[in-house]
């Protein structure tokens, strides 16, 4: 269980987390929705680590550690002189594979600079990357963007690989249908923090908030 208790974000004069609360299974695919600037990629930043926050949060009982987790962003950093294929060479994976399947499937030019790589093939390189991490929890923040047709029911599959391995995701997306094909649950977060967790029977219910 990861469980999230009371974090607090405060900067530039405004409370960007409110004392949010947050509780998610193992093999729990989560949707995180909310309005630009709800705080989405701030609760995403704290959970990894990489801002400042009041509060706790705990996987297994214990104090969460970064190296459990494996994070998307929305915008991937690359070095520009460097190929999809030397990229991947920094990563090991115990799935090789898996992850051999996953980059035909993609149809990446590995041996290309990934500097001429459009946005959609970056961020499906960092997704690969993602992967080969092989961690417990897997953020991906707006993993549908620039991604085509093809690429975003690939994304489906590997969501639901994760799931079958009893990984924790959690997935933030401006396209609403995306998060009701893949979530379990959907948390709705406003005014920093988490109003509403909807089940999947009642996604519908969805469809009159706007974004």
């Amino acid at each position: 269980m990861l469980e999230i208790k009371n974090i607090h974000v405060h900067f530039k004069n405004q409370n960007v987390l409110n004392h949010l609360n947050l509780s998610i299974e193992e093999g729990c695919i989560l949707g995180l929705l909310g309005k630009n600037g709800a705080g989405k990629t701030t609760l995403f930043e704290s959970l990894y680590q990489s801002m400042p926050f009041s509060g706790d949060i705990t996987w297994k009982n214990k104090r969460l550690k970064r190296e459990m987790i494996s994070y998307l962003e929305t915008e991937n950093y690359f070095y520009p002189y460097i190929t999809g294929e030397e990229y991947l060479a920094y990563f090991t994976s115990k799935k090789e594979i898996e992850i051999k399947e996953i980059i035909e499937k993609f149809n990446l030019p590995m041996k290309k600079y990934v500097q001429y790589y459009s946005s959609g093939m970056k961020k499906k390189l960092a997704l690969i990357g993602m992967l080969m991490l092989d961690k417990p929890i897997n953020i991906l923040d707006e993993p549908f963007n620039g991604v085509d047709f093809e690429g975003v029911h690939i994304l489906y599959d590997i969501i639901r690989q994760l799931k079958s391995e009893n990984k924790i995701v959690i997935v933030s997306s401006h396209i609403i249908e995306t998060l009701f094909h893949t979530c379990d649950k959907i948390a709705f977060l406003q005014n920093g923090a988490i109003e509403r967790i909807y089940d999947k029977e009642e996604f519908s219910q969805l469809n009159v908030l706007k974004f």
